[in-house]
C-alpha cells in the first residue's frame, strides 16, 4: 500500500473521530454553544412530558365561532408549531366550548428553560398589511405567498443581518410594483396586526416578487429571535379570531425517560453487533463499513441536536431503520466486489465495477424509502411526522456515508487485494484457484 493511501486513511479516520467528538462534547466558545452535542437533542411528549395550554376562542359580539373556524385555527397553530421545529404535539378542538388545547414537549436537557416559551406567538392573529403615509392599505396577507427567515448581509459590512424575506403572489407582485412606483422617496409602513414593524423608504419602483423586512435596534440574538417570530407568524397566516389563555399546566411523560435509556442501550448493542458481523464476514470492507456507520450515526445525532427537532420513540425507530438501510447498501457493494475479485479482475477495475453495478439497487431502495418518509412527513401529524422527518434525514445521510465515506476509504485499501483476497471476504480456498 502506498504512503498516499495510508495518509488518506488516517485523515479519514481523524475526520470521523472529530465527528464523534462533536457528538459527545460539541463546541462552545465563551457562553455561546456553536455546535450542540447529542445531550442537547430534544425529546418528545412520550419521553419527557411537557406543557398543556388551553386557549379560549373569542370573537366579536354577535359573531358565532363555527367548527370550520376552529379547524382553521387548529391548522394555523399546527403550522406555527412546525415552524418552531416542534413535530411532537397534540392539538385538540372542542366545538361545544370553542376551546383549543395544545400539548408540547418540555426540554429536559435545559431545566432553566421554561417550555411555555415555545408556545409564544401561537395565539397571535398575525395579520400583515402594507400602508402608505396616509394609512391606506396597499397589500394584505393574501398577497404574501411566503415569508422566510434569512441572515445574509444586507449592507456592505458583510456581517450577518437577521431579516424576513417576503415572497409575493402574482397579484401581490403587481400591487407591490404599483405601490412602490407611487411612493418613491416616501415611507411604506409594514404592520403586523396593529403594530408597525418597519417603515422603509422606497428608493425606486420594485418589480421583483420579493422584499425584505429588516429588524430595528437590538442585539444580534434579539434581532434573530424577532425575525424568526415574524417569519413564522406571517407564513402561517392569520387566526380567524383572538385566543385567550385560560389554563397552563405541566403534564408527565407517556412512557418515560427509562424507556429512552433502554432504547439507547439497545441501539448501541445493535450497532456493535452489526459492526462485529460485518467485520467477520467482509474483513477489511466490514471494517470500512463500521467506520462509515460511526460517521453516519454522528452526522444524524449532530443534525438532530442542532436543528432542534424533538426525538420520540417512533423517531428512534426511524433512526434504527435508516441504520439498517446504510448497512444494506454496504452489503450490496461488498457482495458485488467479492464477485469481481473472484473473477480475478484487477483491484481498480473490480472496485469501479462493484460500485457502478450496485448503485442502481442502492438508489432504488433509498429513493423508495425517501418518498415514503417524505409522504409521512407531509401528510402525517404529531409523532408520525416526527418519524417521517427522522427517516428522511437518515435515508439521505445513509446514502451519503455509503457512497462517499465507504467509497473513499475502501478505495485506499484496494491495493491489498492483490496480496490477499481473503481480507476482502473471499475464502482462502477461493483465493488459491
Amino acid at each position: 500500500m502506498k504512503k498516499e493511501n495510508v495518509f488518506k486513511i488516517i485523515i479519514s479516520l481523524i475526520i470521523i473521530l472529530a465527528l464523534a467528538y462533536l457528538v459527545l462534547f460539541g463546541v462552545k466558545i465563551g457562553d455561546k454553544q456553536i455546535i450542540k452535542s447529542a445531550k442537547n437533542i430534544k425529546t418528545g411528549l412520550d419521553i419527557s412530558g411537557g406543557v398543556s395550554i388551553v386557549y379560549q376562542a373569542k370573537a366579536d359580539e354577535g359573531t358565532v365561532i363555527s367548527e370550520q373556524d376552529l379547524t382553521k385555527a387548529k391548522a394555523v397553530i399546527t403550522k406555527r408549531l412546525e415552524a418552531k421545529n416542534i413535530f411532537d404535539y397534540i392539538v385538540r378542538t372542542d366545538n361545544a366550548t370553542s376551546q383549543i388545547s395544545v400539548d408540547i414537549p418540555a426540554d429536559i436537557n435545559d431545566q432553566s428553560k421554561d417550555p411555555l416559551e415555545a408556545v409564544e406567538g401561537l395565539d397571535k392573529t398575525a395579520k400583515i398589511m402594507f400602508k402608505d403615509p396616509e394609512g391606506n392599505v396597499l397589500l394584505e396577507g393574501e398577497d404574501i405567498k411566503d415569508a422566510k427567515y434569512n441572515e445574509d448581509p444586507t449592507d456592505n459590512t458583510g456581517l450577518p443581518s437577521p431579516h424576513v424575506v417576503l415572497e409575493f403572489s402574482s397579484e401581490g407582485s403587481s400591487k407591490f410594483a404599483e405601490a412602490t412606483g407611487k411612493l418613491v422617496g416616501q415611507a411604506m409602513s409594514i404592520y403586523l396586526d396593529d403594530t408597525e414593524i418597519a417603515a422603509p423608504i422606497v428608493n425606486s419602483k420594485i418589480e421583483s416578487n420579493t422584499a425584505i423586512i429588516t429588524m430595528g435596534q437590538g442585539t444580534y440574538a434579539e434581532k434573530k429571535a424577532q425575525a424568526n417570530e415574524y417569519a413564522m407568524l406571517i407564513s402561517s397566516g392569520a387566526l380567524p379570531f383572538s385566543l385567550d389563555v385560560i389554563s397552563k399546566e405541566y403534564i408527565g411523560p407517556y412512557i418515560g425517560q427509562q424507556a429512552l435509556e433502554i432504547s439507547i442501550k439497545a441501539g448501541i448493542v445493535a450497532l456493535l453487533l452489526i459492526c462485529i458481523i460485518m467485520i467477520v464476514i467482509y474483513r477489511i470492507p466490514g471494517f470500512v463499513s463500521s467506520v462509515s456507520l460511526v460517521a453516519y450515526v454522528s452526522i444524524i445525532l449532530l443534525l438532530l441536536a442542532n436543528t432542534g427537532i424533538s426525538i420520540t420513540l417512533p423517531g428512534i425507530a426511524g433512526l434504527i431503520l435508516s441504520i439498517g438501510m446504510a448497512v444494506d447498501a454496504n452489503v450490496i457493494i461488498f457482495e458485488r466486489l467479492k464477485e469481481e475479485l473472484k473473477n480475478n479482475i484487477g483491484p481498480k477495475k473490480a472496485f469501479d465495477k462493484s460500485f457502478k453495478n450496485a448503485m442502481s439497487a442502492i438508489i432504488d431502495g433509498n429513493v423508495t424509502t425517501f418518498v415514503v418518509a417524505l409522504l409521512l412527513y407531509i401528510f402525517g401529524v404529531g409523532t408520525i411526522k416526527g418519524f417521517g422527518i427522522v427517516l428522511v434525514i437518515g435515508t439521505l445521510t445513509s446514502l451519503l456515508t455509503a457512497v462517499v465515506f465507504t467509497r473513499f476509504i475502501l478505495k485506499q485499501f484496494m491495493p491489498i487485494s492483490n496480496k490477499s483476497k481473503f481480507l476482502f471476504g473471499l475464502r482462502k480456498e477461493k483465493e488459491a484457484k
